[in-house]
């Protein structure tokens, strides 16, 4: 595989921003505009169906855009449709730039990955495990051994994503994790009072990891994780509209919330539990200033914004001159870590059914194709993606050719 000839597809509910990108008819890059055109047509008859409000798709090879198409509305209710310059929320897109801001500090040599997380926040160094999944949460027994930032990477640290049924998400709930108002800082604090849900090191489980991946970047750079994002990540690579909050000058551009009600697409109403009101489906949830800046979720941007980080992993760490991740972290990142550890857990099994998920392994924040046909779907072997909530979704596809 080389990395030359990289893809990079992109489909995102939200919009993107058409300003100056690199591009190329899809023959100049090895690819079939009338094979492309199937994409619209499948998306337009969803839409046209009402089953999605509206999508963008963006396909770059070579690390040029070869298709780039926006259709349906970003706002139903005054006919507003998905236009060029929209803005949406990234959702769980958020946990490869959490992966990929941690591992810059990797590369500077301020931690290693088998390094405890209590080492740099000590209130994890009292957290105790459930004795079995469905015990009551003072039922625990002791670590067997620290969970590791690796595990965080790769979700087998024992958490759970706090956004589920169990007792353990229940209890996230009432202590409020995910307030918009609650720091990292307060958050770690509020996490570390709440038993594992597994041992570390044992179970894959997708999780709210990447939180505390965004309060260590905040510890070993010294820098707030937005702040961090922006100077580090955000500015550099010419990704001038991410962030986690939408300013009033761009605040009409952010792409409404829809969802299914009834057969009909709806605004969301008030919805329980309060978290998933406060960090999922509130329409303000971008646009009003707020103090929590976490990895799990919660940034915003365009299309164009989510392909540039794209391509500059595809580039081995860099893009158009500058330098983000060496090509070895790269390269270390987009390998799987979980080697025995099964892919998924329950709560992906929506998406990854249990015959393809042996297809899959997991790296460092992204998911990663080990055997495509036993995965189901059309990839290369070393493919690597991740996907978020309402239809987000990143491949980023190592082309064989």
């Amino acid at each position: 595989m080389t990395r030359a000839g990289a893809l990079c597809a992109l489909l995102l509910v939200g919009n993107v921003w058409a300003g100056d990108l690199p591009r190329a008819r899809p023959e100049e890059v090895g690819l079939s505009s009338k094979r492309l055109e199937y994409i619209d047509q499948f998306y337009a008859a969803r839409v046209s169906k009402g089953e999605m409000a509206g999508i963008v798709t963006l396909v770059a090879r070579h690390g040029k855009i070869a298709h780039f198409s926006a259709m349906g509305y970003a706002d139903i209710e005054h006919k507003k449709k998905m236009t060029e310059d929209s803005i949406f929320r990234l959702y769980s897109m958020t946990k490869p730039i959490a992966a990929a801001a941690l591992l810059m500090l990797y590369e500077q040599g301020l931690f290693q990955m088998d390094d405890p997380v209590s080492k740099y926040i000590p209130a994890f160094a009292s957290l105790r495990v459930l004795r079995r999944p469905d015990s009551l949460l003072g039922d625990t027994v002791p670590l067997e051994r620290p969970a590791t930032i690796e595990d965080l990477l790769r979700h087998t640290a024992g958490f759970t994503h706090c956004t589920g049924p169990t007792l353990i998400d229940e209890q996230c709930d009432k202590v409020n994790v995910f307030g918009r108002d609650v720091s990292l800082t307060e958050m770690m604090s509020r996490l570390a009072k709440i038993p594992l849900e597994s041992q570390p090191g044992t179970k894959f489980s997708y999780s709210i990891a990447p939180d505390i991946q965004a309060r260590l970047v905040e510890i070993l750079s010294g820098l707030p994780f937005d702040e961090f994002l922006e100077r580090n990540l955000f500015k550099p690579l010419g990704m001038h509209d991410s962030g986690f909050y939408v300013p009033p000058d761009k605040a009409s551009r952010l792409a409404n919330i829809y969802q299914v009600k009834d057969g009909k697409l709806t605004l969301p109403e008030k919805c329980q539990p309060a978290r998933a009101c406060d960090t999922v489906f509130s329409l303000d949830s971008n646009t009003v200033p707020h103090k929590h800046h976490g990895g799990s979720l919660g940034l915003a941007g365009t299309a164009a914004d989510y392909w540039r980080f794209a391509q500059m992993l595809l580039n081995g760490g860099q893009l158009d001159g500058v330098r983000i991740l060496s090509p070895q972290v790269v390269q270390f990142m987009t390998r799987d870590h979980l080697g025995s550890i099964k892919f998924p857990d329950a709560k992906l099994s929506g998406v990854f059914s249990p015959s393809a998920a042996q297809g899959f392994g997991f790296g460092l924040g992204v998911a990663v194709v080990k055997d495509p046909a036993a995965a189901g779907f059309m990839s290369s072997e070393g493919t690597y993606f991740w996907m978020g909530a309402l239809g987000t979704v990143s491949g980023l596809i190592l082309d064989r050719t």
